[in-house]
């Protein structure tokens, strides 16, 4: 009986690795601007590479696209871990939002993404440990806002991506002042009494 081989993953070269950094480089800036419609001759020509170097580190536009989409989750992660050493339990949730926004208003893609998981749409294998810990810190942070009596306590840690995407759509709508829907989806979270 013969053993399993096991696939050996060796560091990339030097350049190689170069490469690839720039590739990713350029299709962040290519999704951003264009979202899925990004061409992958587009981001070749931005990285300064052939079309051939890019199917090289990335078989598929999708698994470019699935690249960004857990570097973008490794930035929201990030964020959403220091939110919870903030003091004021009510801050952190409007501090999660307003990051939400600002990252939509450059990057068409990351409002693909969060439509899609807003629809409860597939997320790529290498995401799903990154979405339970990202609605894990959401979880927690309801909880210290519920259990000081600031936000509603109906409020699920399942029910914040659809708003997230509510606000990600009037920013990528071009509304100038998405500040003030903000506020208005804030208003709707808070605990009708709140504390004295």
């Amino acid at each position: 009986m013969s053993t399993p081989t096991v696939p050996i993953h060796r560091p990339l070269r030097a350049d190689a690795a170069r490469n690839r950094a720039r590739v990713l480089e350029a299709a962040r800036a290519a999704f951003a601007e264009h979202g899925a419609e990004a061409q992958i001759e587009d981001i070749a020509r931005r990285a300064h590479v052939g079309v051939g170097t890019v199917y090289r580190h990335f078989p598929t536009k999708q698994a470019l696209a699935e690249a960004l989409v857990e570097e973008r989750f490794e930035r929201v992660l990030a964020h959403a871990r220091g939110l919870l050493d903030e003091p004021d339990p009510w801050h952190a949730i409007e501090r999660s939002f307003e990051f939400c926004a600002t990252t939509q208003e450059g990057d068409r893609a990351w409002a693909g993404v969060l439509a899609t998981l807003a629809g409860g749409g597939p997320v790529a294998p290498p995401c799903e440990h990154q979405l339970a810990e990202l609605l894990g810190i959401t979880e927690r942070m309801l909880a210290r806002a519920q259990a000081a009596g600031l936000v509603r306590e109906d409020l699920r840690a399942a029910d914040m991506p659809p708003l997230y995407c509510g606000l990600a759509s009037v920013v990528q709508a071009g509304v100038a002042d998405w500040r003030r829907y903000l506020e208005l989806l804030l208003a709707g979270l808070r605990a009708s009494s709140p504390p004295a």
